[in-house]
């Protein structure tokens, strides 16, 4: 999946908004506009493309799914902090917790039959291995006489 325009320098871009806006700009930003899904990064190979996704804290109690739509991956599901005060105590607060939806678009065609999944040290790992390309077909015809 290529991006259409050049990739966007985010460090330089940070870097002028925060001496436009100051420097807790993006801290502030935090508490305006909280993480709605998490966080992936997807890079593809010849044979699989694969998607990390950031789910931190996730445990077996959570529920989380991976469904497919067309040639989308839904990612759902709610991640509950095992914290001793409630979430309104918190001082600062912007870890990705409770319930969460993202859409991640897939560059290929595939069915749930080609996907692998591993969670390891916060990351969900899911594996989308491509089907064979460009299998020939053959044609029978009749003979007509």
């Amino acid at each position: 999946m290529k991006k259409k325009n050049g990739p966007i320098n985010w460090e330089a871009f940070s870097e002028n908004v925060e001496k436009v806006l100051g420097e807790d700009f993006w801290n502030d930003m935090h508490h305006v506009i909280p993480k709605r899904g998490p966080s992936y990064d997807l890079f593809e190979t010849e044979d699989q493309a694969v998607l990390v996704i950031e789910l931190p804290g996730l445990t077996k109690n959570d529920p989380v799914y991976l469904t497919q739509e067309g040639t989308s991956l839904i990612i759902r599901g709610e991640i509950t902090p095992d914290y001793p005060v409630a979430e309104e105590e918190l001082i600062h607060n912007e870890r990705l917790k409770g319930s969460f939806k993202r859409v991640i678009p897939v560059p290929f065609h595939f069915t749930g039959e080609d996907i692998v999944t591993a969670y390891k040290e916060g990351l969900l790992i899911v594996t989308i291995f491509k089907r064979h390309k460009n299998r020939e077909i053959p044609i029978e015809l009749e003979d007509h006489q």
